[in-house]
């Protein structure tokens, strides 16, 4: 209980007093809930995902990145994602269930579906595409498979969070066109399909407003227009408002901090601020997911594991990309004389940095993948240039391993470009000049300019491949088995040819979305910018051909599916897969609107010589336009093409079929829509969205004493501030060991120190860092030194 009684206008739900019911809201610890066994309310336990399970025994350490549990690491979303699979998908959700539960996890943070709306985001290893609907698909496989193990998986991270940098302030500023019909589509298709028992709101705001604070987006979209049944949980530290959020929607804050605004929220449910009913539902969600029977983990964990691997194993070898096969320089022979080259050859790179880094149950490296099938080569690290050239002249061919070093990709801050490391690029041109006969095997979460693509002859995309990375290398490269990925996004030529690129990490705080729904290849296929790869590109060792699509009907009214069918075979000698993408084709003048948008897919495996019909579904949904007025997704009259094709790219498309819609006519918007978002030339500028969006973005500014507040960061505060900078110094001692961390866990954690506002690093600190020393920081940092003294700032 809580100080005196008083009398609050809630009932006592689950024989819980307020003050009880308000100390449910918020974690008893890092991972788990608070238990309340006289109301048969148990403890329930969360754990990291989305690619593996990062298990912290007993109630954690904060951001202890390294110290978990042995797991499974699995190829990172954006290799999954390659695979174009949701029931391969949703094996590893079940694998991942699976091990949870033998550590009786209840639920698992994941999968992410954030829009890559950026190549440069740091997190996008963990995220899937820059298409909604690809993603969707593959998060609702993830989900599905989880929850049929009895975990519950947690969608994240809802919502229009796109970049690390300023990730626990930045207002992310967005016309509703782009947010319901890309950014928020994906968690639409996941909520509506797999009934996630969790979704976990983002650190940002929304055009203004705080996610966790966001009645429209938590209650009005996803409870009222998705019919979401679960429990809304906060990221961690991610809480604005105690009482805001409760009200919006949010049901439960994590992690654990003591409850340190519980005393506030009860004031304000005695004041009416706080709703009964908004506290009632929230005590009711996380009842909901804490009584919920979960089966019991029987079998072996070790042989669990090792079965997993496998599994990892086989879902990067249908991750992985093959972008290109000259001469057909793939796949390997024995009789050919290899030269491996590349540091990450023998410590190959697997996942990203930051909550979701696994402590992977076993490894395999691209040299020990090599090793184990028998394979004859010589090896140079690369880092006696001469030598590296001598052994590649002294080859047949040579595989190259290339990649970004794992400093680059981390949860918390974004890439500063989108290059290689330089001496990696100028190794490989070295060679090329003495042996032309070169595959790259690509090692990063996202893509890279490549500026030696024309000097090799092959191009292996394996992603952040998971723990079995180098098996799976070793079976592609001597053709086991046949690459089958596709790409979940563009890779563009330049940097500069991504839309947001003129403006992304260049106002941190407050965010234009300036290019609206013009991401990856909605924006370069209407703009007409060329680029190095197409979404859903990827080649293979066999040939497919696609014939005989055809219509169920050429019309569509609203309720109805048409469905598209086509029949695929296997032209080639090899055993292989093709991914049939469905586009719907829309009015190429016609603004805020792509020329094409992926609305179906079918993977298909087929032997040599073998054939198979495939039906596709295109529900209304697929012809769809966001209507804000209505606040619902309308299908409009007028003419559409369905589009069947193996990439995004018009060289690939097999059939385009006309069709009609007979929904309702649309007035116009009433205000002009500036000329960019209807012909979409160069890059947009933020005058432009300002018109579009009715919002107004808020320049840079850099805060100075007297302007600090608890929502300002140890690195904008320590400027001025002695105190602060020694505090912050102490923090690094005790939680990385060192003021100058080198590793991509230690650099995630000095960012974490030293760019989370001050009450979020409080939230987490259980106790460490109390309101009142929060308080006191921004004193000393305003040189307000009486509110140092007394802890009360002005």
């Amino acid at each position: 209980m809580f100080g005196k009684k008083k009398q609050y206008p809630v009932p006592n739900a689950y024989g819980l007093t307020p003050a009880e019911q308000v100390k449910l809201t918020s974690g008893v610890d890092f991972w788990g809930t608070e238990a309340f066994p006289q109301a048969g309310i148990p403890r329930f336990r969360m754990s990291d995902g989305p690619h593996g399970l990062r298990f912290q025994a007993g109630a954690g350490d904060h951001l202890g990145i390294n110290d978990s549990t042995p797991s499974t690491a699995f190829p990172t979303g954006s290799a999954l994602a390659c695979t174009w699979d949701p029931a391969l998908v949703a094996q590893m959700g079940t694998a991942i269930g699976r091990e949870a539960r033998s550590l009786h996890v209840d639920m698992v943070l994941g999968p992410g579906v954030n829009i890559k709306r950026n190549p440069l985001c740091g997190r996008n290893f963990e995220y899937f595409s820059e298409d909604p609907f690809l993603a969707g698909q593959l998060a609702a496989g993830w989900i599905k498979g989880a929850q049929s193990a009895g975990v519950g998986a947690c969608l994240k991270h809802y919502a229009v969070n796109n970049q690390e940098n300023d990730r626990l302030r930045s207002d992310s500023l967005v016309d509703p066109i782009a947010l319901h019909a890309l950014y928020l589509e994906a968690f639409r298709i996941a909520v509506t399909e797999a009934q996630p028992e969790g979704v976990m709101c983002s650190y940002n705001l929304i055009n203004g407003t705080y996610a966790s604070d966001d009645a429209y987006l938590l209650s009005t979209v996803l409870r009222k227009q998705w019919g979401f049944r679960g429990t809304v949980i906060t990221d961690w530290g991610a809480l604005n408002d105690k009482t805001a959020a409760l009200n919006a929607g949010t049901d439960l804050e994590m992690p654990g901090n003591r409850h340190l605004f519980d005393k506030q929220a009860l004031r304000d449910l005695a004041s009416g601020r706080l709703q009964p009913a908004a506290l009632t539902r929230a005590v009711a969600k996380i009842a909901q997911l804490a009584q919920k029977p979960r089966p019991a983990f029987t079998g072996d964990r070790d042989q669990l594991l090792r079965d997993n691997a496998q599994l990892a194993e086989k879902i990067e070898e249908q991750a992985a990309v093959l972008l290109k096969n000259d001469d057909h320089i793939l796949p390997l022979t024995a009789t050919d004389k290899i030269a491996v080259i590349g540091q990450m050859a023998a410590a190959t790179r697997f996942q990203g940095a930051g909550s979701s880094h696994i402590n992977a149950a076993e490894t395999v490296s691209i040299t020990q993948g090599l090793n184990a099938a028998g394979i004859t080569y010589t090896y140079a690290d690369g880092r006696d240039q001469k030598k590296a050239v001598a052994a590649a002249q002294a080859a047949d061919k040579v595989v190259f391993v290339a990649g970004l070093p794992e400093t680059a990709e981390s949860e918390g801050f974004d890439r500063e470009t989108m290059a290689l490391p330089t001496d990696q690029n100028a190794l490989i041109s070295a060679i090329a000049a003495v042996n032309p006969h070169i595959v790259v095997l690509l090692v990063a979460g996202a893509p890279v300019t490549l500026p030696w693509f024309d000097q090799v002859q092959g191009l292996l995309n394996l992603y952040l491949g998971g723990e079995h990375v180098g098996t799976a290398a070793a079976r592609l490269l001597y053709g086991a088995v046949t690459p089958s990925g596709k790409l979940a996004e563009t890779y563009p030529l330049h940097y500069a040819d991504v839309p947001s690129s003129a403006l992304y990490d260049r106002n941190t705080l407050s965010v234009a979305y300036a290019e609206s729904l013009y991401v990856g290849y909605r924006y370069y296929e209407k703009a007409q910018v060329p680029v190095r790869f197409p979404f859903g590109y990827g080649l293979s060792y066999t040939t497919f051909a696609v014939s005989d699509s055809h219509l169920s009907q050429a019309t569509v009214k609203p309720g109805e599916t048409i469905q598209v069918t086509v029949t695929v075979r296997n032209t080639g000698a090899r055993t292989g897969a093709e991914v049939v993408q469905v586009y719907v084709g829309n009015d190429p003048d016609a603004a805020l609107t792509p020329l094409k948008t992926l609305q179906g897919f079918a993977k298909v495996t087929l032997a040599p010589g073998a054939a198979q019909t495939v039906t596709i579904d295109l529900p209304a949904q697929a012809f769809s336009e966001w209507d804000d007025q209505a606040q619902q997704f309308v299908l409009p009259q007028g003419q559409r093409t369905v589009i069947v094709a193996t990439s995004s790219a018009a060289a690939e498309v097999a059939a385009t079929l006309p069709v009609t819609l007979q929904g309702t006519s649309r007035t116009r918007r009433a205000a002009p829509i500036p000329a960019w978002y209807r012909h979409p030339q160069g890059l947009p500028v933020v005058a432009d969205f300002e018109k579009l969006s009715g919002r107004t973005v808020t320049p840079p500014h850099q805060p100075r004493p007297g302007e600090f507040t608890k929502y300002s960061t140890p690195k904008e505060m320590g400027q001025y501030s002695w105190v602060v900078r020694q505090i912050t110094a102490i923090a690094k001692q005790q939680m990385i060991g060192t003021d100058h961390p080198t590793s991509a866990e230690d650099r995630f954690m000095e960012t974490t120190i030293m760019n989370t506002p001050l009450i979020r690093l409080s939230q987490q600190s259980s106790g460490a860092l109390p309101l009142a020393a929060v308080d006191r920081l921004v004193a000393a940092a305003n040189r307000h030194y009486t509110g140092l003294i007394t802890g009360r700032p002005r």
